[in-house]
């Protein structure tokens, strides 16, 4: 609230979050230009069992519970995520619960974690490891669901107006990010970088969007 009132920052983006930590007046927060509709919530899991495993403190109902407040307050925010497969004692069960969590929230990005073993964790005293080759097969299916999660993330915006903060030209062609957290391409012979420019949104690819400059 702070950073809005105080500071005349164009762009503002919240980070990664617990969703016990997004709170009624954080979410209010959305109606703010400034404040992009985008926000970053590691799930971990969609397995109650596995959370507790990971002393997280929420359940997979607080989660779904954070994402509806969220998409109520701002219809179309972006809500990414990080998702740990193959955590000591995740049973096909357990997995299928974290597939079907995901696939209702449809997030738009998923980074995908095959559980790797770190000495002094509590996790790694546990007894029952999960051979590699099951952790690589979940990994495989929950990246095929991030990967059509994000693409039809990506179709909503196609013909529309979007907001590009430009970063950098690469072979000619500039790459920057839209205020939901969405990776925009365009040419141009201007030098944009650092700049915020109102674009619109000419096609879906694999990479991200491409787009076209609009009239100043």
């Amino acid at each position: 609230r702070r950073a809005l009132d105080e500071t005349g920052v164009t762009r503002l983006r919240f980070s990664s979050l617990q969703p016990q930590e997004i709170t009624d007046g954080m979410i209010d927060l959305y109606r703010e230009e400034r404040l992009c509709p985008h926000v970053h919530i590691p799930l971990q899991s969609g397995s109650d069992p596995v959370l507790r495993r990971m002393r997280r403190r929420y359940s997979a109902a607080d989660f779904r519970r954070c994402v509806d407040r969220l998409r109520s307050a701002a219809p179309g925010i972006a809500i990414t995520t990080d998702i740990i497969v193959g955590f000591p004692g995740e049973t096909e069960a357990d997995f299928g619960a974290t597939v079907a969590l995901a696939e209702d929230v449809a997030f738009a990005q998923v980074h995908v974690f095959p559980y790797s073993h770190r000495p002094g964790t509590s996790a790694a005293h546990f007894a029952d490891h999960l051979d590699p080759k099951t952790k690589a097969a979940r990994e495989a299916r929950l990246l095929d669901l991030a990967d059509r999660s994000a693409r039809a993330y990506r179709r909503t915006f196609e013909g529309h107006d979007a907001v590009v903060l430009w970063e950098e030209e690469k072979d000619g062609r500039w790459s920057g990010l839209t205020e939901h957290y969405v990776r925009a391409f365009t040419t141009s012979d201007r030098d944009l970088r650092n700049e915020i420019t109102r674009v619109r949104v000419a096609a879906v690819a694999d990479d991200g969007l491409r787009v076209d400059l609009l009239p100043e």
